[in-house]
């Protein structure tokens, strides 16, 4: 009795289970070992336009000795580095794969000397990396950046358009561009500059500046050509009238001085001028007889 009487108080005090109907509409799920975090501790993605950087990675050393100046570099010792790259043999930079990890040491070590130093110092070690590798992107961009910064001669329109057929999708050379462009009066050939810089400059947020005062300059000229253009009259000058239409009318029907003067000129005015000394042989002119 006790033990039905403990069944029948478990079975009373339950509370009835229910099934509950899953939506045809939602998928089944599977239980993963994997846990699922919040969306908040997730860590989100790299963006995909992220700020370049200004060094070169190197990848593994060609030769012991390339390793060696580049543990020079890491060790911060900058003039040795640089002896040591001056000094280097030809024999080290013969393969393209040489070249390309000398060029990587000199692009590194100048910007550890701009960083120290300033762009006068490391003008020389970027112009040394891009000698060795024309077309590494970082190191021209180095170059370009130090030549733009000291107002290099070597900063030409050929040089430039040189750069942003090798980086086209950096803002920096565009940027540079327009501006000598805008130097030399060309404005309507850097406003497309302009306009390529302004669709990168996510690329590198810094330039903004830059960007809005080349885009002021060259809406200025824009406005004060506009300006002069609507300050040229539109209608032709009114044809001018003729002196001789102003005159006042002649009402002598004598015969004009001017007329007179318009005449034949007188035989006298047509001979030769006259010689004293033949002259003087001459018989004398017989007199003329008058009417009275």
């Amino acid at each position: 009795m006790l033990l039905g009487a403990f069944v029948f108080y478990h079975i009373w005090t339950q509370p009835p289970t229910t099934t509950v109907p899953t939506p045809a509409s939602l998928p089944a799920t599977t239980i993963d070992a994997t846990p699922n975090f919040p969306p908040a501790l997730i860590e989100p993605a790299p963006p995909q336009d992220i700020p370049r950087t200004r060094l070169v990675e190197f990848g593994e050393a060609p030769s012991p000795a390339h390793q060696k100046i580049r543990d020079t570099l890491d060790r911060n010792e900058y003039a040795e580095t640089e002896s040591a790259l001056r000094t280097l043999g030809k024999t080290l930079i013969a393969t393209p794969r040489d070249k390309a990890y000398v060029a990587a040491l000199w692009n590194n070590l100048g910007v550890q000397q701009e960083k120290n130093g300033g762009i006068d110092v490391s003008v020389k070690a970027f112009k040394r990396a891009v000698a060795l590798a024309p077309r590494n992107p970082t190191a021209l961009l180095n170059l370009t950046q130090a030549y733009w910064g000291l107002r290099h001669p070597s900063l030409t329109l050929q040089f430039l358009e040189g750069v942003t057929q090798i980086v086209p999708d950096d803002p920096f050379p565009h940027l540079a561009l327009a501006e000598l462009l805008i130097d030399k009066g060309r404005h309507l050939d850097a406003v497309q500059h302009l306009k390529r810089a302004r669709a990168r400059i996510h690329r590198d947020s810094n330039l903004i500046a830059l960007l809005e005062k080349l885009e002021g300059k060259t809406a200025k000229v824009a406005l004060r050509a506009q300006q002069t253009k609507t300050l040229v009259p539109t209608t032709k000058p009114a044809k001018q009238t003729p002196v001789q239409e102003l005159l006042p009318p002649q009402t002598d029907t004598s015969t004009p001085a001017s007329m007179e003067q318009a005449g034949p000129a007188p035989a006298v005015e047509l001979l030769p001028p006259a010689n004293p000394a033949n002259d003087a042989s001459l018989p004398a002119p017989a007199p003329t007889e008058t009417t009275p």
